[in-house]
């Protein structure tokens, strides 16, 4: 209907069309000749019977026309099509009061007040570290968990934790348009317009339709409000004026944009912010198989401040993000240790930890570091869910080599082993790998391979005979020892890909 402006009712008397209007009517009541037929756009009712000379009526090429039974009344498809106009016209409207409010500077809950008045539901504004900044009137809200975040003004961490497990949002977030969301714990579809300024995402409208349906022109309607929303947010500081909120945009712009880290950081400094200093390090939480049913309302809050302190944790993506100045993330007393990964192991998360750093700048560097001691842990040690970049890197400048033979990266002794153990079906690998591992002590390695001393001994003549190499030599324990851990990796790897593949 954008392109068209009215509809009118065809008459005998009309002589001439314009493109803008919708023409509906009886074919028999069509003029023959009358300017601007050519161009116009015609809904009618069929009911006139071809000329007795056998010439059809003229058509044009540029028409748009569509033609209905002789059946249909003319009149209550008039009404139809005018109802569409009027509705356009009350839309254009509320959408020039929310235009209006944000030009006068109304601030946000009249753009979202007039937003809900639009849609007919209620709307919400959230920012990245989904606090709630406006809402329209919350007395029609009938969503129990969102009458409790507006009340609070904030979404727990539980609630943002169980959103981002939903396939809905995981493909939502990949798009640019508004999209819709259902969850098993509401019957109230939530409908969802990101809120950008630029190409920076700084929160979220959402329509709940708890008065009516969600319908398809509320997509746009959501789009438009979001538009006004970054508007507003753009010109106005009082939305982001606490220290909170001032760190959180940094550390979302740090993230999103490595190349402008140093401008960003000196802005906030000649701003007066205070900025993280000394020995830093990035945490990344994945929390995608984290459970939040059965647990007290901010109970994720609570547990993350008691084993981190007062971070300030930021959503990003599908992982939750902070930035530690202290040195206890990463050597934490042992105690405390213990206790931080019976929490992560009881509610399955797994936290990868960056390197140390000192220029905040550089936050998205090692940010990557994070994910990838993320990614590398849950391959090398499923169990273990608290992994340090510093402990996989090597297997991190191992995984370009993912798909090479095993043998291109294993040293020759061990290949002369395992082809050994091949052919004589014996474990010679296995039995230098475990001695390794134990420094070398006999009665150790025998207890893990449930083998007698003896024949332990034996078996370490024979490697001795085979690789001739000096294991009291600690350059060649290393070389043999990394060796093992790298081509113990890229098995694991290939295996997890393969997994993959099946899965898919």
């Amino acid at each position: 209907m954008a392109d068209y402006t009215d509809t009118i009712l065809i008459t005998k008397s009309l002589t001439h069309f314009v493109p803008e209007f919708i023409y509906v009517g009886n074919r028999s009541r069509l003029p023959d000749h009358a300017e601007g037929m050519e161009q116009a756009s015609l809904m009618l009712i069929n009911d006139a019977a071809e000329p007795s000379s056998g010439q059809p009526r003229q058509m044009y090429s540029g028409q748009n026309r569509i033609e209905f039974g002789a059946e249909e009344d003319v009149f209550e498809m008039y009404n139809q099509v005018r109802e569409l106009f009027l509705e356009e016209a009350e839309r254009e409207q509320v959408k020039g009061r929310m235009l209006q409010a944000c030009v006068a500077g109304k601030g946000l809950d009249a753009i979202v007040s007039a937003a809900a008045e639009l849609m007919g539901n209620p709307v919400i504004m959230l920012d990245v570290s989904y606090k709630v900044l406006a809402s329209s009137d919350i007395s029609g809200v009938s969503d129990p968990i969102w009458s409790d975040n507006l009340h609070k003004g904030y979404c727990s961490y539980d609630f943002i934790a169980a959103v981002h497990q939903m396939t809905s949002v995981q493909n939502g977030m990949k798009s640019i348009e508004a999209y819709e969301v259902e969850c098993s714990g509401s019957q109230v579809t939530k409908l969802v317009a990101k809120v950008r300024i630029g190409s920076k995402p700084v929160g979220n409208i959402i329509v709940l339709g708890s008065t009516r349906p969600i319908l398809q022109k509320d997509h746009e309607l959501a789009g438009f409000t979001a538009e006004l929303v970054a508007a507003e947010l753009a010109k106005n500081s009082f939305y982001r004026n606490s220290s909170q909120a001032e760190y959180e945009e940094l550390l979302y712009g740090l993230l999103e944009n490595e190349e402008n880290g140093q401008r960003l950081v000196q802005e906030s400094l000649r701003s007066g912010k205070r900025l993280r200093t000394g020995r830093l390090s990035v945490m990344v939480l994945d929390l995608g198989r984290y459970e939040a049913s059965g647990k007290y309302n901010g109970y994720l809050r609570d547990q993350l401040h008691l084993y981190f302190g007062e971070e300030h944790l930021i959503f990003y993506h599908e992982y939750m993000v902070g930035v530690s100045e202290r040195d206890s993330v990463t050597a934490k007393p042992r105690d405390n240790d213990s206790k931080m990964r019976e929490f992560l192991v009881t509610h399955q998360i797994r936290l990868g930890i960056s390197r140390e750093f000192t220029d905040l700048a550089e936050c998205r560097k090692y940010y990557l570091q994070a994910l990838k001691a993320l990614e590398i842990g849950r391959v090398v040690w499923p169990s273990e869910p608290r992994v340090l970049y510093a402990d996989v890197q090597l297997y991190d400048l191992l995984s370009p080599h993912a798909q090479h033979d095993p043998r291109d990266v294993s040293h020759p002794a061990l290949t002369v082993l395992r082809e050994y153990d091949k052919k004589h079906h014996a474990d010679l690998y296995h039995t230098l790998y475990y001695y390794l591992k134990n420094n070398q002590q006999l009665q150790k390695t025998a207890d893990e391979l449930f083998v007698h001393r003896n024949t332990l001994r034996y078996r370490l003549r024979q490697i001795d005979e085979l690789i001739q190499i000096d294991l009291s030599q600690i350059d060649n324990m290393l070389r043999l020892y990394m060796s093992y851990q790298m081509t113990d990796y890229l098995d694991k790897l290939r295996a997890a890909g393969a997994i993959c593949n099946a899965d898919s």
